[in-house]
């Protein structure tokens, strides 16, 4: 733990599995959380707190609307359209990162209330907002950052790549 951060007393707490490379140590103030998904941790962990937050927006943001068995109208349009190639700039670009965001907080809140128990503060999502975007056709990514915002009061700034053919 950093420095001058506060612990948190995490016993009782439900936890998830370690999906996607994210946090791991949770300051109080803005950090870059770069979620590779080429990256997948070799070595089980367990994460709660900010981190379940995190990874559970992620988790929709990149999910293919549709794939998920058993999930009816889990995930977003983002990927498929990066990789159909039906982003082709930046105001396409914008215009599905900002609905993939809409999608993936909806989704992550009322994933909130599904639970029969109360969400912790610091894992339960109040606002993102896309704050950056990027388009390279030479290399063949597009970049996008959100900030993320918990019930707590923290925030948190979420880079994803999606590494795909962008036609």
């Amino acid at each position: 733990m950093a420095s001058g951060a506060a612990k948190i007393d995490y016993d009782g707490r439900t936890v998830d599995l370690l999906m996607l490379k994210t946090i791991l140590d949770a300051p109080a103030v803005r950090v870059p959380v770069d979620v590779d998904v080429s990256n997948v941790s070799g070595e089980p962990m367990i994460v709660t707190g900010v981190e379940k937050m995190v990874q559970r927006y992620a988790n929709a943001f990149i999910t293919a609307l549709g794939s998920a068995k058993f999930r009816d109208g889990h995930g977003t349009n983002l990927v498929p359209s990066v990789a159909e190639g039906l982003v082709y700039n930046m105001p396409t670009l914008e215009a599905v990162a900002a609905e993939a965001n809409m999608m993936a907080r909806t989704q992550t809140k009322e994933g909130d209330e599904e639970t029969d128990e109360d969400t912790p503060a610091d894992e339960s999502l109040e606002e993102s907002e896309v704050t950056g975007l990027s388009y390279s056709r030479e290399r063949s990514r597009v970049e996008i950052s959100v900030l993320l915002t918990t019930a707590s009061g923290q925030s948190y700034t979420y880079i994803i790549p999606v590494a795909v053919g962008v036609h």
